[in-house]
């Protein structure tokens, strides 16, 4: 087969820790689950979380597990690792965490970059937890949730505020944090419902070339041809079908 005939569909690649990762859990409607479903046919998600880590080591495995090629979205999500506690193994200074960010935003420069800061943790359910004191808190992950919001103002980046969406929907329903985080810090039905509402606002916004809305398959429907003949014009003149 001809390579320059073959549809590849472009990406959408998510970047992250756990919350990232956990975002195929169908069971608990993860994020990157729904974005797959609304763009299918248009473009292909890529998850490429990775549960446990944090930007410093982050920042030595993305190259190795990403191909910037076909790339047109890329989000990333970090920071409630880094937030755990000095002298965690997790942790990592917040003025670190940001030049981690900043680094993993330069190894996909040419893509389109939304950066997601981390949620709030809700303290009570994540200290039920631990037989001792927790590794991490709210107000500690605060602080990252702000340099998230900096750096994206620094690199005129959108930032999709999952910290302070998450906190003012909790306080105008008057419901406690843990009913967006099943163990308070990773993310529940409710909690993935809000980051991918978030995301796809953020993207018709931002770039609303990519309203999923709005994009055509890369392969066309079936109703939109008669026979085998006509579908085999259509995949050799792609614009036309447009």
């Amino acid at each position: 087969m001809d390579p320059q005939a073959t549809h590849q569909l472009p990406q959408i690649v998510c970047i992250g820790d756990s919350l990232t990762q956990h975002g195929w859990d169908v069971g608990k409607r993860g994020w990157t689950a729904q974005l797959a479903q609304t763009y299918l046919r248009r473009m292909d998600v890529v998850n490429r979380g990775l549960s446990g880590f944090n930007t410093r080591w982050a920042k030595h495995t993305v190259p190795r597990i990403i191909s910037t090629q076909n790339i047109r979205l890329v989000c990333i999500l970090f920071g409630s690792n880094d937030a755990q506690f000095a002298p965690g193994k997790y942790h990592v200074p917040v003025d670190e965490f940001t030049d981690n960010l900043r680094d993993i935003t330069r190894m996909v420069a040419g893509a389109r970059v939304l950066l997601v800061t981390p949620p709030p943790v809700a303290d009570r359910l994540y200290e039920s937890l631990f037989e001792g004191p927790a590794d991490r808190c709210c107000e500690g992950t605060r602080l990252y949730a702000d340099a998230v919001r900096t750096l994206a103002e620094e690199l005129r980046i959108p930032c999709v505020d999952l910290w302070t969406a998450m906190e003012t929907t909790a306080t105008s329903t008057n419901t406690p944090l843990d009913s967006f985080l099943w163990d308070g810090l990773h993310l529940n039905a409710n909690g993935n419902d809000l980051l991918f509402n978030l995301l796809l606002q953020a993207i018709k916004s931002n770039y609303p070339e990519l309203n999923p809305d709005s994009m055509p398959f890369v392969v066309p429907g079936h109703l939109d041809f008669a026979n085998l003949d006509e579908l085999t014009h259509m995949l050799a003149h792609p614009t036309e079908s447009q």
